[in-house]
């Protein structure tokens, strides 16, 4: 079973795509986590990688292609895969209709107003980039990462006026996928301004039903 999970900045996308793996067995795919495994694995794709995000470029989608075709191969992917925010734009979109059956699209939808106030709440471990939020995902240790004990950061691109930008770039290039997968009857639509057990429930309801 292969499915797609996307939602604007700030909907738990990360959470709820470990929630699914898990229940299912299914591998959690983040296309920001499978480069830097790359760049630690030092792989010819790693340090192709390193090289263009030390010079602040944008990776090109063939390198992002390549590593989704390379995972899927791999023994974790057996039970299918979880894409965590991947398609972002039509590329990718078509890319993923050529080279994967996807049985379900989830869509965790969110105001505006509530993806600013969560992302402004989120702190990231610079060493290790795992992220947090001092409202409903907080270290065990304030102000500290739990797994190497670094001490959280906030983004610059997690200020209001950065979220914003990247919310209007989000629902314009989106739209247009979401439509596709509406199309094909295989969107699911969650609210995810719930707790997050809730949603949870809301999206292994559905699955279950596949």
């Amino acid at each position: 079973m292969n499915i797609v999970l996307f939602g604007p900045q700030g909907s738990g996308k990360g959470t709820q795509a470990e929630v699914i793996a898990k229940e299912f067995g299914l591998y959690h795919f983040s296309m920001g986590d499978a480069l830097r495994s790359e760049i630690k694995a030092k792989s010819e794709i790693g340090k192709k990688v390193e090289k263009i995000m030390a010079k602040g470029g944008l990776v090109p989608s063939q390198i992002t292609f390549d590593i989704a075709l390379k995972k899927s191969k791999s023994k974790e992917c057996s039970k299918g895969i979880i894409f965590d925010g991947f398609p972002r734009n039509d590329e990718q979109f078509q890319f993923l209709k050529k080279n994967f059956k996807i049985d379900a699209a989830i869509e965790l939808e969110l105001s505006k107003e509530e993806s600013i106030n969560r992302i402004a709440s989120r702190r990231v471990c610079p060493k290790c980039g795992k992220n947090y939020n001092i409202i409903y995902l907080k270290p065990k240790k304030d102000g500290y990462c739990d797994d190497d004990s670094t001490k959280l950061i906030t983004r610059d691109d997690d200020k209001p006026l950065e979220v914003k930008k990247r919310l209007e770039i989000y629902k314009s290039q989106t739209e247009p996928i979401k439509m596709e997968f509406k199309k094909s009857k295989i969107l699911r639509v969650i609210d995810a301004s719930k707790p997050i057990p809730e949603v949870s429930k809301d999206i292994l309801k559905i699955l279950k039903k596949i």
